[in-house]
């Protein structure tokens, strides 16, 4: 169970350990291309592939850092794309030089591999957030969905029957897909929707018209899901004594009850027991009682010796006394 105080908390998928992941065939010479500066049309330099894409994701084109496949309190610190796979970075190696040739913003690619790295980080603790295990702050159920237009992406992409054979992970996919997984997902969904249809079949679109379409790098910022939330209350919970919000407390009616109030800005209880008092009131210790010499006469026996002998006479005093009685 989950208690939402915002909407940026997401959960993930489990793993797909038996999906092999495809190797791309987009455009094998863009793949390797290494720079030229002798272009003659342009005078521009033309970078491969792996450079765009090591340079973008990790800061330096000529940069290789090392898979992480284990998600630790050290690695939990890294960015989300150092879970890339050796598949993933050549399928995306290849996404970023058919951007590159095509005109479409590389920005689109940087959301994918995103997306894509945080499916691997932790592919391993994903959970549905739509299985119905999250709640807000005052306990109604609330759920996720994508915007209306990601919504019919999603389903012509799901429906198209190119996941399977696309260059993308069709567990990501799927991932990618799902609003109880992805809704607060980076990937333009229309973009996602290219690559999978001009990749089903290992060719490359040439229709005019798609190099405009992603020309422009638009974010999708945080409009891309709505949270439904359910207008009864079904999970009840105990009302606290105090809550802060945004570092302002404030006493609730239970607290009150409970003799909460606020003072100068800080909450504090009537009638609280201080630690003298509750020293003062604490159980006599056996050494009390060892060393009490009314104790000593009610129990009409001698002094024990030691405080060990004095422990084990406990016993002998109730057999006198039920011999007594």
């Amino acid at each position: 169970m989950n208690i939402n105080t915002s909407t940026s908390t997401y959960k993930k998928l489990q793993n797909n350990s038996d999906v092999t992941v495809k190797s791309t065939n987009l455009q094998p010479s863009q793949t390797n291309l290494v720079k030229d500066t002798s272009l003659p049309s342009s005078g521009q330099s033309t970078i491969s592939g792996q450079g765009l894409m090591m340079s973008r994701l990790f800061g330096n084109a000529d940069a290789n850092p090392t898979i992480q496949t284990t998600l630790t309190k050290d690695t939990m610190a890294m960015q989300s794309v150092n879970f890339l796979t050796k598949d993933d970075r050549n399928m995306l190696s290849d996404l970023y030089a058919q951007a590159q040739q095509e005109g479409t913003d590389l920005s689109y690619v940087d959301d994918l591999a995103n997306d894509l790295g945080t499916y691997r980080m932790f592919n391993h603790v994903m959970a549905n957030a739509n299985n119905g295990g999250t709640y807000d702050n005052t306990g109604h159920l609330q759920t996720f969905s994508f915007s209306a237009d990601d919504t019919a992406t999603a389903t012509r992409i799901l429906n198209s029957g190119n996941i399977s054979s696309s260059v993308l992970d069709p567990g990501f996919v799927k991932y990618e897909l799902d609003p109880g997984y992805s809704f607060a997902h980076r990937t333009n969904f229309a973009y996602l929707e290219s690559v999978i249809n001009n990749t089903g079949s290992n060719e490359i679109s040439t229709e005019q018209g798609q190099t405009s379409k992603f020309s422009t790098y638009v974010s999708q910022g945080k409009n891309n899901f709505v949270v439904n939330t359910a207008s009864e209350v079904t999970l009840h919970t105990e009302e606290p004594d105090v809550v802060n919000v945004d570092g302002v407390f404030s006493v609730t009616e239970t607290g009150m009850k409970h003799g909460f109030q606020l003072v100068g800005g800080k909450v504090v209880q009537k009638n609280a027991v201080s630690m003298p008092d509750i020293q003062s009131q604490s159980v006599p210790s056996l050494l009390d009682n060892f060393t009490s010499n009314e104790k000593i006469e009610k129990s009409g026996h001698d002094r024990p010796a030691t405080l060990f002998d004095y422990h084990f006479s406990k016993d002998e005093d109730k057999k006198f006394k039920n011999i007594d009685a």
